[in-house]
């Protein structure tokens, strides 16, 4: 059964204006895959509004301002709540565990609902699809708290094994790794409007299969003009399935009055170019340097794969063989990566992330979610490296 959480409307909309023109600190981001400095983007860094502080519960409270920005009695009170998360929590708990804590009510903002999906429409996910975990593999940690979030077209745990404790270690396309031919997971499931869509020079199927979602709907805080949240795709496709109609992808699409999207494209996390979260995503370089792509049916390249492989450590993406005639990890990511996008005060949203297998149920991919966060300026859409 999905789970869900809900507020009623007239306590969703208990809302007041916006108060505190308080200046807020500025965040920095390195290059983000071809398209220039991310950190060029408009983010709220600037402030411009006045130094007077006028607490209100309807706030968010700004980092670094001085300022009680939500009348809670504390100055720049960082909430963090998942701590004590189950590792096959709710979808409530997947809130907690990216950085959104609180419930809106009593005229403060926060999540109204939050449901587990088979996709961007509705169903039920297989429980293992969907985890909180205190680290993946050996090497990522989470970005905020002590827990980060993971969906994943097969099971959502550092191997593809439905023992959370399974270890990654030794060689060939089976279980726990993320190739080859895994068990289904919830079978068929849907995209959003217009995916899968391939990257540019690609093909894509369009069958959808395993698809899982986390869907949220939350009330924006009177003082916030923008969100971003840090993310980072895996995929067991790296490297014979580049550029194939297999390819699997992740997608957070975000229904805000602020945001138009593109021809009723609402997908929010891309890189440069506008191609979509998969291993043909220019953020994708955490893999073996100059890995051999392409030779199960995509055109034949080289990928300089300059993030290293390092990052896969511990993980059932990390899998030494030989493909495509070259020794390599049979699995690759992006790495963390930060997605901005604006948002109206005072408004309400629903953002929804999806991960899904492309044109089959095996080789299977993974997306880790963590960090929310509120931005108090205004916000372009785009996607880019965090600086730390």
């Amino acid at each position: 059964m999905a789970t869900s959480t809900a507020l009623s409307p007239a306590a969703a909309l208990t809302i007041v204006a916006l108060a505190c023109g308080c200046s807020p600190s500025r965040s920095g981001f390195a290059a983000d895959g071809g398209s220039g400095d991310f950190g060029s983007f408009p983010d709220g860094g600037g402030g411009g509004g006045s130094s007077v502080c006028e607490p209100n519960p309807a706030n968010y409270d700004i980092p670094g301002n001085d300022c009680d920005d939500d009348g809670d009695g504390k100055v720049d009170n960082t909430i963090v709540c998942d701590g004590n998360l189950p590792a096959s929590g709710t979808a409530r708990d997947f809130a907690s565990a990216i950085g959104l804590c609180q419930d809106a009510g009593a005229g403060k903002w926060g999540i109204i609902s939050a449901e587990l999906t088979n996709g961007y429409g509705p169903g039920i996910p297989a429980v293992g699809q969907h985890a909180i975990l205190p680290h993946f593999g050996s090497v990522i940690r989470p970005r905020e708290g002590s827990r980060l979030a993971v969906l994943s077209s097969g099971y959502a745990f550092q191997c593809d094994d439905g023992n959370p404790g399974a270890g990654c270690a030794g060689n060939g396309e089976s279980d726990p790794y993320f190739k080859g031919e895994q068990v289904g997971m919830t079978g068929l499931g849907t995209a959003p409007p217009g995916y899968p869509k391939p990257a540019s020079g690609c093909q894509n199927a369009s069958d959808v299969y395993d698809a899982i979602g986390v869907k949220l709907q939350v009330l924006v805080p009177a003082n916030a003009q923008g969100l971003q949240f840090d993310f980072d795709f895996y995929s067991g496709e790296w490297p014979e399935y580049v550029c194939t109609k297999y390819n699997d992808s992740f997608v957070a699409w975000l229904t805000s009055s602020a945001y138009v999207g593109n021809d009723g494209d609402l997908n929010i996390s891309f890189d440069g170019s506008g191609n979509p979260v998969s291993v043909n995503n220019a953020f994708f370089d955490r893999c073996t340097t100059n890995t051999v792509t392409g030779c199960a049916g995509g055109p034949a390249g080289t990928a300089a794969c300059a993030g290293g492989p390092s990052e896969l450590a511990g993980t059932g993406f990390y899998d030494l063989a030989t493909y495509c005639g070259a020794v390599s990890t049979g699995g690759g990511a992006t790495g963390w990566l930060t997605t901005k996008a604006p948002v109206k005060q005072a408004e309400t949203i629903t953002l929804q992330f999806i991960i899904w297998d492309t044109g089959d149920q095996s080789w299977d991919s993974s997306v880790l979610v963590d960090n929310f966060q509120w931005q108090p300026g205004p916000t372009h859409t785009g996607t880019g490296r965090p600086a730390q």
